[in-house]
């Protein structure tokens, strides 16, 4: 039927006469039908009519059904089983068929799969089963980079490797100073006054984020309490802000002053002043 997407008609008739698209309504039309007809949830359209069916109770039963992995049939799922063919050994078969001859020949196919793997081990392509260990020994730990590049042996597009090429590194944090020190120099610990405006102080224009304080030893230091904000800072830092690579273009000042021609190459012009007018 989609050949007469472009046409106004959906094929011809026994005489030959073309048969035509029923009238579709818009947007407008289709959401009044959904508010006022209570049968609109199971209509659908009929692609080689053109006209939308109305499916029977029946037919949404046969298709919940079939949704739900069910029978669709209306016999019983749990009849009784009839073991036809036994574990007991007869004298004479129930099937008087001849066996196969594939079944008693080795096969020519596998032969060829197994000749290709073969050949794939020795040329190096396919790395047999490492031989496995005595139980009794313990495995080795095996680490790896969490956040390391997969390296690979396909080959990669153009794109992957301009954008490896071109890869702008994230900007590292800035180093602890003597101010994070847990019993920093007394030239850094706040005074009541500075502590009072830096209150005052909007967080943007605070010169710390925190305020020093002095501990007499490591085990009294407590915990930091916004070190989560802190790494969702960071985080948040390093995916939205973009980097990107700017070439800087070198271009001295006078050569974007155009250079005007010399007075004397523009002549002849009026260079006296020869009438006067009063009026």
């Amino acid at each position: 039927m989609e050949w007469y997407n472009d046409y106004p008609h959906l094929g011809y008739d026994w005489e030959g006469k073309k048969i035509l698209k029923p009238a579709k309504g818009d947007e407008l039309d289709r959401f009044l039908k959904r508010m006022d007809d209570p049968e609109f949830w199971k209509t659908v359209h009929d692609k080689s009519t053109g006209q939308d069916v109305v499916l029977s109770n029946e037919d949404v039963d046969l298709i919940m059904r079939l949704q739900q992995g069910k029978l669709t049939g209306q016999g019983d799922p749990y009849e009784p089983y009839e073991d036809v063919f036994s574990g007991e050994v007869m004298k004479t078969s129930l099937v008087t068929r001849p066996p196969h001859k594939r079944s008693f020949i080795p096969s020519l196919l596998e032969k060829e799969k197994v000749g290709k793997l073969v050949h794939a081990i020795k040329m190096g392509w396919i790395k047999p089963w490492k031989p496995q260990t005595d139980s009794t020994e313990e495995p080795e730990p095996q680490f790896y980079a969490l956040w390391e590049k997969e390296k690979t042996e396909d080959p990669q597009s153009k794109s992957a490797r301009a954008r490896e090429r071109n890869a702008t590194k994230a900007p590292k944090m800035k180093l602890p100073g003597h101010a994070e020190s847990y019993n920093p120099p007394p030239e850094y610990l706040l005074t009541d006054e500075e502590k009072k405006k830096r209150l005052e102080q909007d967080p943007e224009d605070r010169t710390l984020d925190f305020v020093p304080r002095s501990y007499p030893s490591m085990r009294l230091t407590p915990s930091w309490m916004p070190l989560a904000r802190e790494r969702l800072d960071r985080c948040l830092d390093l995916y939205l802000c973009p980097r990107k690579t700017v070439l800087k273009v070198h271009v001295n000042p006078e050569d974007l002053i155009p250079k005007l021609p010399k007075p004397k190459d523009l002549m002849p012009f009026p260079t006296v002043q020869a009438i006067v007018s009063f009026v």
